[in-house]
């Protein structure tokens, strides 16, 4: 098997990727009926790189699997997209109406009539009851006083527990904050050094690939290939791409919390963007190729480092959760 063979199969395993990648965000989404756990500036730059790597895809025309899957990219953002708009604007309202509707239903009947038959049946039954009282209290005033006594006794014991559990129940919330605040502080440092290293993982990419082309020995690039319009839209999705997700993560990491997003959608996501990048460098290794599918290959590759900076919010923050959780019990 050649390796044109294998670099179509890598390319339609990262559309069939691609093809299920937001479908966990969209069941989480509707399962929950709130889209606040995605971030709207994530959607949006993901959206516009999409448009500009269709667009720069076309004119430099590029392989079949990148056109259709630059198609579907397009056409998936826009469908979650959709949702978050909805749920963010119209579900609240016409849940508002429905709940009004319902509440008003459920009070409209007329209270009167019911209310006229009871004050009829009170009426018989204080008349009744005053008979009955007075024949009663004389046999129950001589249990009244040792009945007083016990209660005195009682009211003296559940005063002095209530006292003691209400310290023990202090003791153990400041605790159980102090241990929270401590976790939490920790917990944002490392997600900071771990995001910080992705962004300097990026970095030392981006050199290393201007040294592998422009570098002392460099490998010769036909420049008559190289069109700037295709070019300009491919490095401008590839920084969207690249950029989109920082917006996620920095709303993951103001919230302390990954709750509303999918982690299955990011793992699709990976293999998605790592199987297009194999999908390129199996049908050539030539340096003018590579460097024409450059941008490509970093809008999928550049984006690796961030999406593990994600993965590790979810690790991060579900063990402190966790951690909570039992600390609270």
């Amino acid at each position: 098997m050649d390796s044109d063979l294998f670099a179509k199969l890598f390319g339609y395993f990262s559309i069939g990727c691609w093809i299920v990648v937001f479908t966990p965000q969209l069941y989480e989404n509707y399962t929950r009926k709130n889209t606040d756990g995605v971030s709207i500036q994530f959607l949006s730059f993901w959206i516009l790189g999409d448009i500009l790597n269709l667009f720069g895809i076309i004119l430099e025309n590029l392989l079949f699997t990148m056109l259709l899957l630059a198609l579907y990219y397009l056409f998936a953002d826009c469908l979650l997209m959709g949702q978050v708009i909805y749920y963010r604007t119209v579900y609240p309202q016409r849940h508002i109406e429905e709940v009004v509707v319902n509440d008003y239903g459920a009070g409209g009947s007329d209270p009167v009539i019911p209310h006229r038959h009871h004050h009829r049946r009170s009426s018989v039954s204080s008349s009744s009851s005053t008979s009955s009282s007075s024949s009663s209290s004389s046999s129950s005033s001589s249990a009244s006083s040792h009945i007083s006594g016990l209660s005195h006794h009682n009211d003296y014991i559940n005063e002095h527990t209530s006292l003691l559990s209400t310290k023990i129940n202090s003791k153990s919330r400041t605790s159980s904050t102090t241990i929270q605040q401590q976790q939490s502080s920790k917990t944002r440092t490392i997600v900071r050094l771990f995001f910080a290293s992705s962004i300097a993982s990026w970095i030392a990419l981006m050199i290393g690939t201007a040294l592998f082309f422009f570098g002392p020995g460099q490998h010769k690039v036909d420049m008559s290939q190289w069109h700037l319009i295709p070019q300009a839209l491919g490095w401008g999705s590839a920084i969207l791409y690249c950029v989109s997700r920082i917006p996620q993560i920095m709303q993951n990491f103001r919230n302390e919390s990954v709750e509303g997003l999918s982690l299955p959608m990011f793992i699709f996501s990976v293999v998605g963007n790592v199987t297009y990048c194999v999908s390129i460098v199996l049908e050539s290794t030539d340096p003018t190729y590579l460097f024409i599918n450059l941008p490509w290959l970093i809008g999928s590759g550049g984006t690796l480092f961030f999406d593990f900076t994600i993965f590790f919010q979810f690790y991060m923050y579900r063990q402190r959760t966790d951690l909570n959780s039992k600390a609270t019990v």
